[in-house]
């Protein structure tokens, strides 16, 4: 297991939905999917889920048809990747509010066009901005592109950054590590710089 210096700076725990902002938080979410299901009609969707109130919202690139039909993103060998990850942070889903920048699984083996990605981001743009986290993770060059970040993964992965009025930080997609080496280093390197991320900023 992936062991991390503990931050200081605690997540705060998870809350049920019980406030007015809360509840308005998810109608608005559940009248942005409804629009999503609308255009992409056809499509199998799995929608962004975790804490309406997460500090941290977690973007991965693309779900595959196994977390499609379980309903749960990051599933599988590569989600277990991630909840080791989290675990040497001393952090759990349930602080968190995961989504995908491409919510349809494309067939085996092929990556989301441009084009695909560009149709989803508004919709990515607008769950994020419901959210309103205060660090954005960035799992993958997909889910970079469907933020609008410019910046190629290899530039600023590992790094925090300013992301409008927040920040963000980026590093691999867990289901990539799975068959590079290297990229699992860099990754459990990354983890570790984000525990140091998580210090420097106020998710109070």
């Amino acid at each position: 297991m992936i062991q991390y210096r503990k931050s200081a700076n605690r997540l705060s725990a998870p809350q049920p939905i019980n406030t007015k902002g809360e509840m308005d938080k998810n109608q608005l979410l559940k009248d942005l999917n409804k629009r999503a299901t609308a255009k992409f009609k056809g499509d199998k969707l799995l929608f962004g889920q975790g804490n309406l109130n997460a500090s941290v919202v977690v973007v991965a690139e693309f779900p595959v048809s196994e977390e499609v039909h379980a309903e749960t993103p990051l599933a599988g060998p590569a989600g277990k990747m991630f909840n080791q990850a989290l675990r040497g942070l001393g952090l759990s889903r349930r602080q968190l509010y995961i989504t995908y920048a491409v919510k349809s699984a494309p067939a085996p083996g092929v990556i989301p066009s441009p084009k695909e990605v560009k149709q989803f981001s508004q919709f990515l743009k607008e769950e994020i901005k419901i959210i309103d986290p205060k660090l954005t993770i960035a799992l993958g060059s997909v889910a970079l592109r469907g933020l609008s970040v410019k910046l190629p993964l290899f530039n600023i992965r590992g790094r925090l950054i300013r992301f409008g009025i927040n920040s963000l930080f980026a590093t691999h997609n867990p289901a990539t590590i799975l068959k590079s080496d290297v990229q699992k280093l860099e990754f459990e390197k990354d983890f570790g710089k984000l525990n140091e991320a998580l210090a420097s900023i106020s998710l109070a």
